[in-house]
């Protein structure tokens, strides 16, 4: 895969003397690394997706319909991030191929995902997803039994899941390879259970919501978004290019608050970010009541009680709700929350200061702190 690194810079090459990490070379752009990755991964998850289509052409066109569903949705594209972070580790690990090499792992990883949006747009009562009428909407629309439509929306993400699991087993690593990044799979796959469970929950109890702790949403976030955002798609790149147990031990020290901070970035955006960036209304998550870091600091000022009541209110007016957005700026919440991130992503970039990782990967990983971390849409 072209990149904007070197997979065979050598970091003790330097006049024949080991370099000292103050001379080391700037992080990868990650963006531009992943504009590049991304094409590639758009054509393979497309080109795997018509050889599936075809193996369902016998069904009858009801049956066929949802499986027919979650596969538009994942053609509608989105950051790929996640496919991204597998390749580059691959790379960045020294993978025999390049990246490209494991490209199938990205399919599963977005497919993956395919999986957990329709359940969550099922869940939540989503209309839309990536610019078009969400994987449940489309189900409505296609079958006049609301049950009919809501289990074959369930069914279609299972069918994602399965496929998820098909893709990464067909990457073509030694086979013990394989069978690791596979453990990780399902291991990520139990982990957003575990965490949507706990959203669910809570979420279904409005006094337990305004008063958890921020550290009961990030573990939250940790197992529902950092597990399958970050840690798996960098467990599984590093696990198919042959990283040992130790070091997988330090990519999760690694992963998992930069996952989080992903996850406090996105509670960010949700209230304060660009419309025109983010395609997300203006304070849709004060909106919609969603468990977020912000709402969490929040809750611990006495202060907020009578701005917070707002929250979850789809009739609330916008004057509302703006009060709401500049209370969490002058209470000090919003900085509070803008803190936290720069405290996991310094925990991020402190955690690849290892031995245990080459200069190749933390290049790369480096540059996705950043891209990951501060981004604005």
């Amino acid at each position: 895969m072209d990149s904007t690194f070197d997979p065979t810079f050598d970091p003790t090459a330097s006049r024949g003397q080991p370099m000292t990490r103050a001379a080391a070379p700037p992080a990868v752009d990650f963006a531009r690394y992943a504009e590049v990755a991304r094409g590639k991964i758009e054509i393979a998850l497309a080109s795997w997706l018509t050889s599936k289509a075809k193996e369902t052409a016998a069904l009858t066109p009801e049956a066929r319909a949802p499986i027919e569903a979650a596969f538009d949705l994942a053609r509608r594209g989105g950051k790929r991030l996640r496919a991204v972070l597998a390749g580059c580790t691959y790379e960045g690990f020294r993978g025999e191929g390049g990246a490209d090499a494991v490209l199938m792992a990205g399919v599963a990883l977005e497919l993956l995902q395919v999986y957990l949006l329709i359940h969550d747009d099922w869940m939540d009562g989503d209309e839309l997803r990536r610019g078009g009428p969400s994987v449940p909407a489309m189900m409505r629309a296609q079958f006049s039994s609301r049950d009919l439509a809501d289990a074959s929306a369930i069914l279609a993400g299972d069918y994602a899941a399965g496929l998820a699991l098909d893709a990464l087993l067909s990457v073509p690593c030694a086979p013990g390879r394989v069978a690791k990044a596979a453990h990780e799979l399902a291991r990520v796959m139990q982990d957003v259970v575990a965490g949507q469970l706990l959203d669910v929950h809570a979420s279904h109890e409005s006094a337990r919501l305004l008063t958890e702790r921020q550290a009961d949403v990030e573990c939250m976030h940790a197992l529902k978004t950092a597990s399958y955002t970050v840690r798996a798609p960098v467990l599984i790149g590093a696990r198919l290019a042959g990283a040992s147990d130790p070091t997988c031990r330090v990519l999760e020290a690694f992963a998992e608050p930069l996952g989080v901070a992903f996850q406090l970035r996105d509670d960010v955006l949700g209230t304060f970010g660009d419309p025109r960036a983010t395609g997300k209304p203006a304070w849709s998550d004060l909106r919609q009541g969603k468990r977020t870091a912000l709402v969490a600091a929040a809750a611990e000022d006495a202060e907020a009680a009578s701005f917070l009541r707002v929250l979850g209110d789809a009739d609330a007016e916008v004057a509302e709700l703006e009060a709401l957005a500049t209370y969490l700026t002058r209470s000090g919440v919003r900085a509070r929350v803008e803190a936290r991130i720069d405290a996991l992503l310094s925990e991020a970039r402190a955690a690849l200061d290892s031995p245990l990782v080459p200069e190749t990967a933390r290049l790369v990983l480096e540059g996705s702190i950043v891209a990951l971390g501060r981004r604005e849409r």
